[in-house]
Parts: structure tokens; sequence; C-alpha cells
């Protein structure tokens, strides 16, 4: 029988051995932590019409996985101050649970057959399917699958070495979780802060739920990579008041988009590890879980028919390749600008432009171009 190896057990590689087991695929899902959902990476802020596309929305509202369920509106906030308000009639994102988001898929996917390995790190892959691991206290596993998916996340260790692999665009994060019993006037349970702040990226404030008690803060920039966490504790202190630090965590955020290639041989990457996170945000769970789709199909049609692999890489620029091309060039647009430059340019702007701004929070090409008309 076909066997699929899957390395990462977080959102993405979780998923796509759910989705593989649910089409009679036998799974091997690796995972180096000794449990699902840790440690932390994301702000959990997901569009609701994304969850809706995967499948997910309802299951993770029936389960409590929901923290925020009424993000409706945005402050963008430029370098100086300049405020561009966001008012939607109604709620377009949540916040989730990351950690039991995560947890509750690795279960569904168990459930569903998958064998799951934790405490288990995987070494080497190779374009043949051969695969070593460490298992923590049982020595070295080694063995050859009929593909391996490699959803190890932003780092690309295993695949770093391999052709049209690029570590460019990965940004140091930091973020904490802070208890407020202020904030300031601007600030809701149904906003969202982008501070620009640094020069290739953004810091931004979340409210974890509707207490207006919990906030998550966080920045993420290569340039001013060793002044993250200052600049978001000073973030906290500018718009919430009183504030005490619950925990802090940090990653790594993908900006630079796809990469070139995401199939070589019998690996095929998938998520942050294949860049299949929006340039303009860093978020990947909805893109990332959308490929795992196409990625499903791909891999059960190469298993019966002989479907190519790389028939993957070709209808993933199909589905997607025109917004990620929008986002990219708005990515690079800021980039080369820097949050200097867009605080001049919106000096200019009436603050008022984006209000009732519609666009879909992922597929954001339309978006752009309603602008342009």
């Amino acid at each position: 029988m076909h066997e699929v190896a899957v390395v990462g057990g977080g959102f993405i590689g979780s998923f796509t051995s759910w989705l593989l087991a649910r089409k009679g695929i036998q799974v091997t899902l690796f995972e180096e932590h000794d449990k699902f959902g840790y440690p932390p990476h994301c702000t959990g802020l997901i569009s609701i019409s994304g969850l809706q596309r995967i499948g997910l929305y309802d299951l993770f509202r029936k389960e409590g996985i929901i923290l925020n369920p009424g993000i409706s509106s945005a402050l963008f906030v430029t370098y100086r101050g300049k405020i561009f308000p966001v008012n939607l009639d109604e709620p377009i994102a949540v916040v989730l649970d990351r950690e039991a988001s995560e947890r509750l898929i690795a279960e569904k996917a168990i459930d569903g057959g998958v064998q799951a390995h934790i405490s288990t790190i995987v070494r080497e892959i190779s374009v043949n399917g051969d695969l070593i691991a460490i298992k923590r206290n049982s020595g070295k596993f080694r063995k050859r699958f009929s593909v391996i998916v490699d959803a190890e996340g932003a780092g690309r260790k295993l695949i770093r070495y391999l052709p049209g692999v690029d570590l460019r665009g990965l940004l140091p994060a930091f973020q904490m979780d802070v208890r407020a019993r202020d904030r300031s006037g601007l600030l809701n349970s149904s906003t969202v802060l982008l501070y620009f702040n640094v020069p290739d990226f953004f810091s931004w404030i979340v409210p974890l739920d509707e207490s207006c008690e919990i906030w998550r803060v966080g920045s993420a920039s290569m340039s001013y990579s060793g002044l993250l966490r200052n600049i978001a504790s000073s973030l906290a202190r500018k718009f919430l008041k009183d504030i005490r630090e619950i925990r802090r965590f940090g990653g790594l955020v993908v900006s630079n988009g796809p990469l070139k290639r995401f199939v070589w041989g019998k690996i095929v990457a998938v998520g942050d590890a294949a860049g299949q996170v929006k340039p303009t945000t860093g978020g990947g769970v909805i893109f990332g879980s959308l490929s795992a789709i196409v990625l499903s199909k791909i891999i059960e049609s190469y298993l019966n028919k002989g479907t190519p692999l790389k028939t993957y890489q070709v209808a993933w620029k199909k589905f997607f390749g025109s917004n990620f091309q929008a986002m990219y060039l708005i990515r690079k647009t800021y980039n080369a600008l820097t949050h200097v430059g867009i605080d001049t340019l919106a000096r200019f702007i009436p603050s008022n432009i984006l209000n009732n701004f519609k666009t879909d929070f992922d597929f954001q090409l339309e978006g752009v171009l309603s602008r342009l008309r």
C-alpha cells in the first residue's frame, strides 16, 4: 500500500494529513515536539470566509476554538501617527486559539487513521522518498515513502539546499500576550491595529477575546530584528495602559511570496515551507490550507493514476498565482518606500479613504484592482 510521510504537525501538516487520510491514503505524520500545537507562532487572526473555504469554520465554532468572533474594523497607523480607519458592516475575521486548533486538527487526523510520531525529529529527506528521523528514546528511524510532504514551516531546514528554495524574506517576529486594565479610546474588541513603524513589515495589536482585557502585541522585521521586543513593548504602552505581560513567543514571517519550485522528485512542499503565505500580512493558514487541498488531490491522482507530482505546482500557480503577484507587488512597494516614505505619502491622502473599503481578506487582487479603476 502506498504510504505518504508528512513532516511537521502544525496546522498545515496536520490538515494535509487529515485530507489524505480521508482519501484512504496511508499517512505517517512526524512532529518534533512532544505535543501538537506547540510552540505558538501565529497571531491567530483568520478570515471568516477563509475558514469557510477550507471547511473548518463551523467545526471551530462548535468546538470553542474561536476566541474572538467579531473583528470588523482596523486602524492603519503610520510612523508619525496618522490614522486610516477601516469600518465594515459585519465581522470579516475571527481570532483563533491557534494551539487548540492545531491540536484539534491533529486529533481528527489521528482518528482518521494517520499514524503520528511525536518527539521525532526528521533529519533528512531525499528526492527518491527516503526519510531519516530520530525518535526520542527510540533511536534512528529510516523508511522509503511514496511521497514526502514537507510542512515543516518557514525554516525550510530539510529543503533549503534544493533548487528553487530561497531563504530571503524570512523575517524574525516577536509577540507578547498582555493583560491591560485600560486602553486608548481607539481600541475595542472588534478592532485590530496595524502600526507601520518598521521599514520592511509592521507591528500589530489584536484583541484576543471580547473582554478587551487580553491583547496580542507583536512586530516583525529583519532590519530591526534585535529590537523587536522593545518595539512590541513600546507599542503596548502607547495604546494600552496598566499592562501585565502574560507570555512571549517568536517565530518567522514569510514575506517574499512562494518558492519558485514546490516539487523535487518525491518531495513536495506546502504551507510556509513553500512560501504559500500572503506577502502583505504574513498570514499563511488559509492559503496553506487551500494549497493542501490542491496537493491532497494531486497526491491521490499520482498514487492511483500516475499523474505527475509536478501538476501540483502548475495547478497552484493557476489558482493562486495572480493574487500572490498582486500582494507581492504591494510588499515590494512598501519595502522600497519604507515606513518613512509611506508616512510622507500619507500626509496627502484623506484619512477616510479606506473607510468601508470592501475586499476579500485573502484574495486581495480584486480589492487592489478596484482602487486602480
